[in-house]
């Protein structure tokens, strides 16, 4: 009786083992079944207040897995009557199209704008709505404490007026990326629209007369989009070209400007090996007399 219940306590790993089994694979079934959900993201961008742009972002999500739309085409449409451009999606699934200049008298005539995107008859995009807006970028030098005000104003009723908690990217320019100008990520607008912040990055390299470019962004702004604005000021260490770079006798420098060190581990290296290889010669030829 007890080598019985044994015999079955045994079975329940297996038994358990193949319940796992027919459960995944029916979810993996039920995975497989799921129609794929269309995304499309529409991004708003607008450089030194001058230049505009929209990208769209294309792409299909299936389970966990997302995935680009490639040559997909759509419509984009300002204020959902006027076309802006026809736009075919790229090898990652992104269009970029600049709002024209023929539509200049429709984007002035109001403080906020619609966008639509347009899936042949079907509207896929019709709610993503942008307020007119502006950044700038000024400079304060105060018993040398130097620091970066930015401003950010929005459009409302016909005139200009501050854009509070707007949060931003306050630094100095380096590679495409901003480099903060103090100790915190972002800075965030008061009342007022503007926000200050110290430089506490000294002595950054700049160009030959010490310009650096100073840059404030905002990215992705639930009602602004994103904004973006620089200006260059001599605030950094000159670049001091060195014209004799390759005459010396560096790592990188031409065959015949070697460094001395270099050239003497490469010979010491030479000389042992075939010192070696002569001393093992001359001891072979004195072995063969002395066997002779």
């Amino acid at each position: 009786m007890k080598m019985k219940k044994l015999h079955q306590y045994k079975c329940w790993p297996l038994f358990f083992f193949f319940t796992c089994l027919l459960l995944n694979k029916s979810s993996f079934g039920q995975a497989d079944s799921t129609p794929a959900k269309k995304i499309i993201k529409l991004h708003y961008f607008n450089v030194n207040n001058s230049v505009q742009y929209l990208l769209l972002e294309s792409s299909l999500k299936k389970g966990k897995l997302l995935s680009p739309q490639v040559n997909k085409s759509y419509d984009l449409y300002l204020d959902n009557i006027n076309l802006v451009a026809k736009l075919k999606t790229d090898e990652n699934g992104k269009a970029k199209a600049f709002i024209p200049a023929s539509l200049k008298s429709v984007w002035d005539a109001s403080a906020q704008h619609s966008f639509t995107v347009k899936d042949g008859d079907e509207d896929v995009v019709s709610d993503f709505v942008i307020s007119k807006s502006k950044i700038s970028i000024d400079t304060m030098n105060v018993d040398g404490v130097k620091s970066i005000v930015v401003a950010v104003m929005k459009s409302e009723k016909d005139k200009w007026v501050p854009a509070k908690d707007v949060e931003l990217k306050i630094g100095v320019d380096r590679q495409g990326a901003i480099l903060s100008a103090g100790d915190e990520a972002t800075y965030t607008t008061d009342s007022t629209g503007s926000v200050t912040a110290e430089l506490k990055k000294n002595r950054l390299p700049g160009d030959e007369q010490g310009n650096i470019v100073l840059s404030a962004k905002a990215e992705d702004n639930e009602f602004l989009g994103s904004l973006s604005t620089n200006r260059k000021v001599a605030w950094g260490v000159p670049y001091v070209a060195n014209k004799n770079f390759f005459d010396q006798r560096t790592l990188w420098s031409t065959r015949f400007k070697t460094p001395y060190w270099l050239l003497l581990m490469a010979y010491s290296i030479v000389i042992g090996v075939w010192g070696t290889i002569i001393y093992l010669v001359f001891q072979l030829i004195k072995i063969k007399k002395l066997s002779s």
